[in-house]
């Protein structure tokens, strides 16, 4: 069947895809934040996945990779063929919880309640909508009397916003192995440039991430009967942790810029023509001006330069006391060319030497992904943004993401495809907060779009 009779009867299911949507969002699949420790919502979204699949004749169950971790979803076409290139779709059914507040919320979170062409729910942008679109898009093709253009691997996990342990183990122990060789991976976990402004994603920064504690006396004690003789952690971790970044933007730990691979004027042109309002910036975020390293312009800014940030801060308390102990986590984003291993090394040995010798310092909760690049040249850029116009009759753009996704690097390295990063969302979704919210316009431009992508790389030798 030709590609515009199937995406005629994508068009013509707009209203029950979107009701078994609502359905998927309304399961409370918590893996991070409050309710964590409820696993019902966890085995009711696989579940109902495993019966999705099953519903379009694929070969579908959970993986449990280990008693203490939260299944994998795993579904692939039966017939699968050597004639035809194997496509591997990612996404994750788990959500971050309703604590942040709970009580910001306008609805409830697992009401899935639609206000002004959104869904409003936990979940319902990142990253169920993106990945049931992918599914959706599947189903369609076959409902339509269609045959598959490429073989379908599914693997959508539930820990994603807990870090991938499963999915991790997984990976690296070759479950992949049995549908090698893979053409691509295609991932929706990223954003859209804006409004109608579809978008394919050539990159993700890495991250170097670290936890430190300084301890002082063995428990709190009165700054006035000993202060002066007691070294007051709180001040050893402020001094040490001061002038990482300086003023004008610039991270001071040495050897921290080693090895970046500059942008080609091609990409920087590309990025240079996008629009951008720094004051709708300022706006949004409720800020009164921007930072970063001035040298660079915003775009760039945002997702081609390293940045060191200080994420968290903790010791003692407001009464007058030295406290025992002192806390804060420290990332890095990373960019091509840098080596995560040696950013660790070299930040953590700063730290170490902007204290006096006798201080009792420990490092913790460690995790570290090199940065995700696929380059413009790359011959299945041209088919992801050929199918990309089709399904949302509009010309997308190339785009970049400050974020990281960690497993998409290790699904790129153990698979040796790329990853096509396609984003359906929007960053003003509210993932992680509040009231978030998925456009069901794009919902369904996603559908479309999925079905004209897996049409186009079936046409890839």
């Amino acid at each position: 069947m030709a590609l515009a009779n199937i995406l005629q009867f994508i068009d013509n299911q707009q209203r029950l895809y979107v009701d078994q949507l609502k359905e998927f969002v309304r399961i409370p699949s918590i893996s991070a934040g409050a309710d964590a420790d409820n696993g019902d919502g966890i085995t009711q979204a696989a579940d109902f996945l495993v019966e999705q699949f099953g519903q379009m004749g694929f070969s579908a169950g959970k993986v449990q990779v280990s008693a203490d971790t939260n299944p994998l979803v795993l579904a692939h076409n039966p017939n699968a063929s050597r004639e035809r290139p194997t496509v591997l779709v990612y996404g994750h059914y788990d959500v971050q919880g309703v604590d942040n507040p709970r009580s910001a919320w306008a609805v409830d979170p697992f009401a899935a309640e639609e206000r002004d062409g959104f869904l409003i729910a936990r979940g319902a942008s990142d990253n169920k909508g993106p990945s049931f679109a992918h599914l959706k898009a599947v189903e369609a093709i076959l409902a339509a009397g269609d045959q598959l253009p490429v073989d379908l691997v599914f693997l959508i996990e539930g820990e994603e916003e807990c870090g991938s342990r499963a999915l991790g183990q997984f990976v690296a122990e070759g479950g992949l192995e049995p549908f090698a060789p893979l053409l691509c991976t295609v991932i929706s976990d990223t954003s859209m440039y804006g409004p109608d402004r579809p978008s394919l994603t050539l990159g993700l920064r890495g991250i170097v991430y670290t936890e430190l504690e300084i301890s002082g006396p063995k428990q709190d004690v009165h700054s006035g009967l000993f202060g002066g003789i007691v070294r007051n952690p709180n001040q050893l971790l402020v001094d040490a942790l001061a002038g990482l970044v300086d003023a004008e933007g610039h991270i001071t730990v040495p050897g921290f810029y080693e090895g970046i691979q500059p942008l080609s004027a091609r990409e920087q042109s590309l990025y240079a023509a996008l629009e951008v309002d720094e004051q709708a910036y300022c706006r949004e975020l409720g800020v009164d001006s921007l930072a970063g390293e001035r040298a660079y312009p915003l775009l760039e800014r945002r997702w081609t330069r390293p940045t060191l940030d200080i994420n968290f801060l903790s010791g003692g308390s407001p009464r007058t006391v030295i406290p025992a102990l002192a806390k804060a986590a420290v990332s890095c984003r990373l960019v091509p060319g840098q080596d995560p291993e040696a950013i660790q090394t070299a930040l953590e040995t700063h730290i170490r030497n902007r204290l006096p010798e006798s201080n009792r310092i420990e490092f913790k909760n460690q995790h570290i992904s090199p940065a995700y690049n696929l380059d413009l040249d790359h011959p299945l850029v041209e088919p992801t943004l050929q199918a990309m116009r089709t399904g949302f009759e509009l010309d997308p753009v190339l785009t970049r993401e400050g974020g990281s996704i960690p497993i998409v690097i290790d699904i790129a390295a153990k698979t040796q495809a790329p990853v096509l990063l396609v984003g359906l969302g929007q960053i003003t979704d509210n993932w992680h907060g509040p009231n978030e919210r998925f456009c069901l316009r794009d919902f369904h431009r996603g559908i479309r779009t999925s079905a004209a992508l897996f049409h186009q790389l079936g046409q890839v030798s």
